[in-house]
């Protein structure tokens, strides 16, 4: 099988920072659209980031069970055989399309951290960053409350590999502000999933969001700064102990 790497646009997340390490990430990942006529035989028509498009959207849609390679090539446009012949097998693309979909995320998160900063500042732009990337990236949620549904070894390979280095990412922020005395000892798990489950939500449910919040559909960077904003107060003030408390 041949060794897929996280290149193009969806690893260029990091590279685009710059100064600004906060700022809003553009979904620069490729639109996969199906040629029209019959498939085309060459494998150079699917480079590596289309293809792994292609099959996380799939994956985050319909779920494992409800993809097949047959169907992705169809989608590409290309030989039927073409995935069997790059990946071997359904569970092998799985993996693959995973690390292209997730890697370039934990990247950004530590890339984007300012561990120099007031661990309430830092818990605030922690969570600003991941629910901003995740607003143009909406496979990520739908992927992990797709395979979250049920224990497999799918669902270990994204837990140790991705969901669990999140929230190292979370952990010693929050083990800072307790032992300060400025949050209520409130477990990490609850957080993560409020975050993760909640503050993505929309991202994930755009036929829910399109009749109950239609702006965030189809968010500009200026909606999904404040819809972050607003998540992060939230989150934040169910967090924090009131001043009084903490003399």
């Amino acid at each position: 099988m041949e060794r897929m790497t996280v290149a193009g646009p969806a690893n260029r997340d990091c590279a685009e920072i710059g100064a600004d390490k906060i700022g809003l990430m553009p979904d620069t990942s490729p639109r996969v659209a199906r040629p029209r006529g019959r498939p085309r035989k060459d494998a150079e028509f699917a480079p590596t980031d289309k293809v792994m498009a292609a099959a996380i959207e799939a994956f985050s849609v319909h779920g494992y069970n409800g993809v097949s390679l047959r169907t992705v090539n169809d989608e590409l446009g290309v030989s039927r055989n073409l995935l069997y012949q790059r990946f071997g097998s359904k569970a092998e693309l799985w993996r693959a399309a995973v690390d292209w979909a997730f890697s370039p995320l934990l990247e950004y998160l530590e890339t984007a951290d300012d561990e120099s900063a007031d661990p309430m500042i830092r818990l605030r732009m922690l969570i600003r960053n991941f629910i901003e990337y995740s607003a143009t990236r909406p496979y990520l949620a739908r992927i992990a409350t797709v395979e979250g549904s049920a224990p497999t070894d799918r669902l270990e390979y994204l837990y140790r590999n991705y969901i669990r280095p999140v929230q190292a990412r979370f952990a010693p922020v929050f083990e800072l502000l307790r032992e300060q005395g400025r949050i209520k000892n409130i477990p990490t798990e609850i957080f993560y999933f409020q975050l993760t489950s909640g503050g993505t939500a929309p991202f994930g449910q755009v036929g829910l969001v399109s009749l109950m919040a239609p702006k965030l559909a189809a968010p500009d960077d200026n909606q999904v700064r404040l819809y972050a904003e607003n998540v992060a107060d939230m989150l934040l003030n169910g967090l924090s102990l009131p001043e009084i408390k903490r003399r």
